[in-house]
């Protein structure tokens, strides 16, 4: 739950979903817009497609062969031959007349309707040229055929004018069948189908969607329909106005069929929407990663911090640090957070060391009674010592023994105030480039020489790299703790041989003392662990007090000194015991050649 609901997923999350969201609602807007257009592009389009085939056949077609009739129909040579009443000499200028006109009928019928003579009929019921009531007036006749639904335009043969006398009528026609119908398709790029109402007689499209395509003539809007997984918009539009009289049809009234293929028409919507589609997902993809980069952008400072934190809560090493960046993409908010944390944490280093130092000055006031008591000692035995020197006569072995004493005593007051002074003034450091194994080497060689009761090992990390440090002090600090190790350690097999244990497993058996040596988080570590008589838990909270000690001959200073030189270097101290077990004592400096800076 903690890491799922962290800053930085809290952040990703916020930012990947208002992405998502924003494309999306892009995404669906561009497609509904797109998708419209489309449609009303392709009813528009399906109009102009039905309007341009209604005018080509009334321009083209209608007007074409409506003026060559009259022009026919004029001619003295058709106007004599009809004249005669005789089909065999009107089917001779029918005959001639058809050939020349190039018309797919050609009928001339006398002034009561019945036929002088033909061509081009092709099997069309004739007797559907009725003539109107007015006889003088044109006339346009649908009727259907077997090729297709036949349009024909009949005019009145006249002779003379005012009153004109009626001899005829002329009848030429064409035929909207498949070949008309694919000629259309090619001009208006739809399909296209003749018919009567219910039934096509003629389309651009197999014959096999005849009696599918049926109902449609009779839709007064665009309908769809799919033919052969393919679907069509279709629109109807009559051929014929209604209460036009001049207008005969046979079985119903004739209608233009236009049909645009949707699924061709929005085939582009297909390849918009995986355009779309694509460009919505790689802008997702980059919104998710500039998303997760911004969200570390603010939450690696923090982590860094809140881990340097945890890292001053466990060893109180205050001189932890927060790198502080000040690149162009690095929140600003957190690089404040980060100098703040550093800022407090010198703060605190400052003040403890101030307080340390009242601390040990403060100590001098209980010196009285340490004095009183460390010092009086020796001078009483010197005292005693001189009063030996006085008698008179003196051996030899008393003049020897006396001289033994204060040298010894005088040796032991130098020490006591050594201490006292290094302990009470600030230390002077006298930085330099060393190597800590090597310090660890000679502080070894120091603190237990001359004793082989006490296994010692070192092990030691050869890549450990040099650092800046005041090597005299921190070989001091180092022989402090092997010292008492050192002590501890015998102090134990002393016990266990008083208890009839024999040696005690540490003691010249297997190392009683292990100095260890790492590199961890850019820290160099000094383990020193030793199997000894360890400390109770009484009195783990006054080994760094000043003149606490447990042992008969200590003045109580060695670990405070300590305390002092690692602090004193930028280092931590920590001690972990267990009483019959053993004492680790574990220091940490800082490492590399920018480690410490006084």
């Amino acid at each position: 739950m903690g890491t799922a609901w962290s800053l930085r997923n809290r952040i990703f999350l916020a930012c990947t979903i208002l992405a998502t969201l924003s494309l999306g609602f892009a995404f669906a807007y561009v497609n509904a817009r797109a998708t419209g257009e489309a449609e009303t592009d392709l009813r528009r389009g399906l109009a102009d497609a039905a309007a341009l085939v209604e005018q080509h056949r009334d321009t083209t077609l209608t007007d074409t062969f409506t003026t060559l009739a009259r022009l026919v129909a004029d001619l003295p040579k058709l106007k004599g031959a009809v004249s005669t009443g005789d089909p065999p000499t009107v089917q001779q200028i029918v005959d001639s007349y058809h050939e020349l006109t190039n018309t797919e009928l050609f009928v001339v019928l006398g002034p009561t309707g019945e036929v002088l003579g033909s061509a081009g009929a092709d099997g069309a019921d004739l007797a559907g040229l009725s003539p109107p009531l007015n006889q003088a007036d044109e006339q346009t006749i649908f009727m259907p055929h077997r090729r297709g639904l036949l349009q024909v335009i009949t005019v009145p043969i006249l002779l003379g004018v005012r009153p004109a006398e009626l001899l005829g009528r002329l009848a030429v026609g064409f035929f909207l069948d498949r070949e008309r119908a694919k000629q259309f398709r090619r001009v208006t790029g739809s399909e296209v189908a003749f018919g009567l109402e219910g039934r096509i007689l003629a389309s651009s499209l197999p014959s096999q969607w005849n009696e599918t395509l049926g109902p449609l003539l009779s839709a007064n809007a665009p309908e769809s329909v799919t033919l052969d997984d393919i679907e069509y918009l279709a629109l109807a539009t009559p051929m014929v106005k209604v209460g036009d009289v001049a207008t005969v049809t046979e079985g119903g009234r004739p209608v233009v069929l236009v049909l645009r293929s949707r699924t061709e028409s929005l085939r582009f919507l297909s390849a918009l929407r995986a355009g779309l589609a694509g460009a919505l997902l790689v802008a997702l993809l980059l919104a998710t990663v500039a998303s997760y980069v911004v969200a570390r952008t603010i939450t690696l400072p923090l982590a860094a911090v809140t881990g340097a934190m945890a890292h001053v809560a466990a060893t109180g090493d205050l001189t932890r640090r927060v790198s502080v960046r000040s690149r162009p993409w690095d929140d600003e908010d957190a690089r404040l957070l980060a100098g703040a944390f550093n800022t407090l944490t010198e703060s605190i280093a400052r003040f403890q060391q101030a307080e340390s130092q009242k601390e040990r000055l403060s100590s001098l006031g209980r010196l009285s009674t340490v004095i009183a008591h460390e010092i009086r000692n020796p001078l009483m035995i010197i005292r005693a010592s001189l009063r030996t020197l006085r008698r008179d006569p003196v051996s030899q072995a008393e003049l020897r023994e006396a001289v033994s004493d204060i040298d010894e005593e005088t040796a032991r007051l130098n020490r006591i105030v050594t201490e006292v002074l290094d302990f009470a003034k600030p230390i002077r450091f006298d930085l330099a480039e060393a190597n800590v194994n090597d310090i660890c080497v000679a502080s070894a060689a120091a603190a237990f020489a001359g004793d082989a009761d006490v296994d010692l090992r070192l092990d030691l990390d050869p890549r450990l790299p040099p650092t800046v440090t005041d090597a005299e002090r921190l070989r001091t600090a180092f022989v402090n703790i092997l010292t008492n190790a050192r002590y501890a350690v015998k102090a134990a097999a002393e016990a266990d041989a008083g208890r009839g244990g024999g040696t005690r497993v540490g003691v010249a058996t297997a190392a009683g003392v292990v100095v260890r040596t790492t590199e961890d988080a850019g820290r160099i570590v000094i383990a020193i662990k030793d199997r000894g008589i360890g400390i109770g838990a009484e009195d783990m909270a006054h080994i760094f007090d000043p003149y606490f000690t447990t042992r008969r001959a200590g003045a109580g200073l060695g670990l405070p000194i300590t305390k002092n030189i690692i602090e004193g270097l930028g280092g931590t101290i920590s001690v972990s015991s267990r009483q019959g077990e053993g004492t680790e004592i574990q220091i940490a400096l800082p490492c590399g050649r920018d480690g410490f800076t006084a």
